[in-house]
């Protein structure tokens, strides 16, 4: 029997729709954790058991409805099962990133008004012990695993064990205080707060309310067409909109089956053995995806890697194209190929049945795009923003309009603004920003949302991102040009990690450019380069040459005005803890030009030669 659609019964929050799987589906899978090694299975009867256990828990600490609750943690089923019970006793969902350095976990924690804290493990303990005199508002440290918390001062922490045992026993005593809470609940109350990147300035609280998320759900319902009760990985931070919307939201609406890995290290494995049916990759995995198949062939013999280089150099030929375009000769070839290399292939990724994947948060390369897809998967992009609690545009799945983002999810309203920029009308745009009124009139105009994103526009309805409004390059000859499509361009190659364009205001444009440290050590090493370090590898003269190579292939797809003149390589990893990226990973380009000022400089201090 064909699952009911998602939204046709009208409005229902995710702490009601956690309560009806659980009476409807108990015994069904709802997470599995894999931890020694071994899938641990949790039904939804025990999902939401524990949910409203901890929700009363909460309630006998005396968190009150819309007070804000913090969660800094790896993903873990814990998160997902801890934020559905501060949001089931009527409180607000605050994520943190768990590699979030203690300056940004005390100013988000205080931004936000933060009256209790989640915390994974002692790591995490420790920030917020080291901050808590500075966090006047916080009353309690709640912990996943408290390994390693034996001798710490009892009265400054629990755990979500003794926290869930507190919550049954006051169940007992309350036994209506959950579904007393969950009836106080309104559609426009804030169920989550998510923090935008900071990566042009310091986070802002976005509120999404249980009616944003609703509507995401419906929305997204339509135009992803799955099966209910399929698997999914969530490894990607939870705190980040997207993959709120990937694991929570819509795993919640289809009844997915959520697995949760043991560390990020694990994640190719992890694929291997649950073999998910859809996949959400940013578009840093799916560079790191392609790395992973180049390091393959290198280590390969020649026969194979000849084979396994060319079956993926004509599968991104292929995929620049629509398959009702495909020469019957391109036809065959696939045919041929698919069996021999491309399924193995995505078998080797842990995507053998995957039935349809995305990519969002930020821009993909075309090329990258289409070579997927020329294997067979259905990668699409999804445009999207914190704002707007997730999805907003995707592509067609008939996998037509190479470097778009598709046309406006069916629910939404998209025009383009007379600067070019993309604005946005409709039921998940977010409630506002949190104690910050001014920067939610500034971006919520007259009920649309300004997205701070350049667009092209087609005339099929679909649109290209020209860049973010605040990092358009004007030459020194007046020509605006857009980081992102160089940058994405260059980073095209398995090779370059990171590309960070310079130009504003320059006769032409440079670079800083990012080893892929893996890919490019394990070219070394099969060309008997000596290197120690990472460092060592990026100054080597032999690397060098192979990046301006690589550069060179992208200038040729590059408009002259486009092209990158000078480049110089980064000799260490940019970090999140020295401020020159996001928790995920976006560069902080303010910050990048002033750690970088002088070696920038350098790339223009003596005239180009023809």
């Amino acid at each position: 029997m064909s699952e009911p659609r998602f939204g046709e019964a009208g409005y229902i929050s995710l702490t009601q729709l956690l309560q009806q799987h659980a009476e409807q589906y108990p015994d069904d899978v709802a997470m599995r954790q894999k931890e020694f090694g071994i899938w641990q299975e949790t039904t939804w009867r025990q999902y939401r058991d524990r949910t409203h256990a901890i929700a009363a828990g909460l309630t006998h600490l005396g968190i009150g409805p819309q007070e804000h609750v913090g969660i800094i943690s790896e993903n873990r089923q814990e998160w997902i099962v801890s934020q559905l019970g501060i949001n089931s006793a009527g409180a607000v969902t605050c994520g943190i990133y768990p590699t979030s350095p203690v300056a940004e976990v005390v100013y988000l924690l205080d931004s936000a008004d933060c009256k209790a804290v989640f915390c994974e493990d002692q790591e995490q303990v420790d920030k917020v012990l080291a901050i808590r005199d500075r966090l006047p508002k916080l009353e309690h440290i709640l912990v996943f695993d408290p390994k390693g918390l034996e001798h710490y001062d009892r009265s400054l922490w629990r755990s979500l064990d003794d926290l869930i045992e507190d919550g049954r026993v006051y169940m007992a005593d309350h036994p209506d205080c959950i579904q007393e809470r969950l009836a106080q609940q309104q559609p426009d109350d804030t169920a989550l707060i998510v923090f935008t990147s900071g990566s042009t300035g310091l986070p802002k609280a976005a509120m999404i309310s249980f009616h944003n998320i609703w509507a995401q759900m419906a929305l997204l319902w339509d135009a992803v067409p799955s099966a209910a009760h399929q698997n999914i990985l969530s490894y990607l931070p939870l705190c980040h909109v997207a993959e709120q919307a990937f694991s929570t939201m819509n795993a919640m609406s289809r009844r997915m089956v959520v697995n949760f890995g043991e560390s990020l290290r694990t994640i190719r494995t992890d694929l291997q053995e649950i073999s998910p049916q859809m996949f959400f990759g940013v578009p840093r995995i799916w560079e790191k995806m392609q790395s992973e198949l180049v390091v393959l062939g290198e280590r390969t013999g020649p026969l194979r890697r000849w084979l396994l280089n060319k079956a993926l150099t004509s599968a991104q030929k292929r995929g620049a194209k629509r398959k009702a375009d495909w020469s019957p000769y391109e036809r065959l070839e696939y045919t041929l190929l698919r069996p021999l290399v491309y399924r193995p292939v995505l078998g080797y990724l842990g995507l053998a049945r995957c039935d349809i994947a995305m990519t969002a948060a930020a821009p993909i390369s075309a090329d990258l795009l289409a070579l997927f897809r020329g294997m067979g998967l259905p990668l699409i992009e999804i445009w999207g923003m914190t704002e707007t609690t997730g999805a907003a545009t995707l592509q067609d799945l008939d996998l037509t309009g190479e470097g778009r983002i598709g046309r406006a999810i069916s629910g939404l309203e998209v025009k383009v603004g007379d600067d070019g920029e993309l604005l946005v009308k409709g039921p998940t745009v977010f409630k506002g920003y949190y104690n910050n009124d001014t920067a939610t009139r500034e971006t919520i105009v007259d009920g649309w949302l300004h997205t701070g994103d350049v667009v092209d526009a087609h005339p099929d309805g679909t649109y290209t991102i020209v860049d973010r409004k605040k990092d358009i390059i004007i030459n020194a000859a007046g020509k605006n040009l857009s980081p992102s499509v160089i940058e994405n361009t260059i980073k095209a190659s398995p090779f370059i990690k990171e590309c960070i364009v310079i130009g504003d205001q320059r006769k032409y444009v440079a670079a800083l450019i990012q080893i892929d440290y893996d890919t490019v050590a394990t070219w070394a090493d099969r060309h008997n380069l000596a290197y120690t370090t990472f460092k060592s590898l990026a100054e080597h003269p032999e690397v060098y040459k192979l990046i301006q190579s690589e550069v060179d292939k992208g200038n040729d797809q590059l408009a002259r005005v486009e092209q990158i003149k000078r480049f110089t390589l980064l000799t260490k990893e940019l970090d999140h803890d020295d401020g020159e990226v996001t928790a995920t990973m976006k560069v902080r380009r303010k910050k990048v030009a002033e750690q970088y000022g002088e070696l920038i400089e350098s790339l223009f201090q003596s005239p180009l030669t023809q």
